[in-house]
């Protein structure tokens, strides 16, 4: 067995969810017969991912990649080039995703103890907090039903939950209106708080709906139900000086940096003031490794990290390796309640249980999709 990676082919899979949900899965086949799937879901963009994905492959034949940061140089794609195209940079991570993943199965390691090199034997579960925006997406979205869903994670052992609350708000807005029309997210926030209580930690996501000038407005009213972070305000790709002055303004934590690629982006929003709280995902920002690179990181420069992961279980697992490497990173993300056979996707099963995911043993992510319930609920196919 070779010490580098050689891919040699690749499988789609993909999985219906729920009318607004489609989880889809790319399975790298390395020349030594190893496996190794990553999720490759990126909304309207997954179309594109699946057709550049046997273009990457086509040109890195013959390739041994020694490490994932090879995979980049050998495809001649720059970072600026990629962080303007996101189908791109969903392809790139997911190779090198696959390769860091069938490097730590040549080593006979799991995934969080190849990430963390020489710093011994990373937890064998991690915790996280309960996004509940996905369940809400495709039912009510009155204050009661983000309350209730809450509820649901606090009762099932979460102590952090966010939501999404601004369905009403579309930028440009003013001063004078943007209170009126961020109303109901606010009020789905207080109920939430009151639902939940004084010790539940609610984070609130704002998926870019605001503005410099309306932004600490917000802030302030969304103050009065003690919020634990104001996520991505601004997007910090187009407007990283305008969140940093947002950061200044506010006095909770502003995080973000969910659709970034590479370290070096997310250390600048750092170094710059406009994020205190990093959010790489293992989909887009480079593949597992990059992430945990970010991770390292923005901890060494006084930062935080949290891992993005609003998706599927091989994500979900993923990102809860690199949380395990890393050891000081705040929880990671989970989608959940979304459907009630998720767990199921993987074997061995996905375990999740009183607010932590546990990492199941074995080299590389420990886990594969169960072909019995792709068969039943998905398709594979070849490109």
């Amino acid at each position: 067995m070779g010490d580098g990676v050689k891919l040699t082919g690749v499988e789609f899979i993909s999985v219906d969810v729920t009318e607004r949900t489609t989880w889809t899965f790319a399975e790298f086949i390395d020349e030594d017969g190893l496996k190794a799937v990553t999720e490759i879901t990126r909304g309207d963009d997954t179309v594109a991912v699946l057709a550049l994905l046997p273009e990457m492959l086509g040109a890195l034949q013959g390739e041994s990649l020694l490490s994932d940061t090879d995979v980049q140089g050998r495809l001649g794609l720059s970072n600026d080039v990629l962080r303007r195209d996101k189908a791109r940079a969903t392809a790139v991570s997911a190779v090198r995703s696959a390769v860091a993943d069938v490097l730590a199965q040549k080593k006979g390691l799991p995934l969080a103890d190849f990430l963390a090199a020489n710093g011994g034997t990373t937890p064998d579960s991690v915790p996280l907090y309960a996004n509940i925006n996905r369940r809400l997406l495709t039912r009510e979205r009155t204050p009661k039903a983000f309350a209730d869903a809450a509820l649901l994670a606090v009762e099932n052992g979460f102590t952090t939950v966010k939501c999404a609350p601004f369905d009403e708000v579309t930028p440009p807005s003013t001063v004078e209106a943007v209170l009126g029309q961020a109303g109901p997210g606010i009020q789905r926030v207080a109920a939430i708080r009151d639902a939940v209580g004084p010790d539940i930690a609610v984070l609130v996501d704002c998926h870019s709906r605001f503005e410099l000038h309306t932004a600490p407005l917000v802030a302030e009213a969304l103050a009065k139900s003690d919020i634990g972070w104001f996520e991505e305000p601004v997007d910090p790709g187009d407007s990283a000086d305008a969140l940093a002055a947002i950061a200044r303004k506010v006095s909770m934590t502003i995080a973000g940096g969910e659709s970034g690629y590479g370290r070096q982006w997310f250390d600048d929003l750092i170094s710059g003031g406009a994020l205190s709280v990093v959010m790489p995902d293992v989909k887009f920002c480079g593949g597992v490794a990059e992430a945990y690179r970010v991770g390292r990181s923005a901890l060494a420069a006084g930062g935080q990290v949290s891992l993005h992961s609003p998706s599927g279980p091989v994500s979900l697992l993923q990102g809860g390796h690199v949380t395990a490497a890393l050891r000081d990173a705040m929880s990671l993300e989970h989608a959940v309640y979304e459907v009630s056979w998720r767990a199921e996707l993987l074997s061995p099963a996905e375990v999740v249980k009183d607010g932590m995911l546990w990492i199941p043993p074995g080299p590389g992510l420990g886990a594969t999709l169960d072909g019995a319930v792709i068969g039943r609920r998905g398709k594979r196919w070849m490109p």
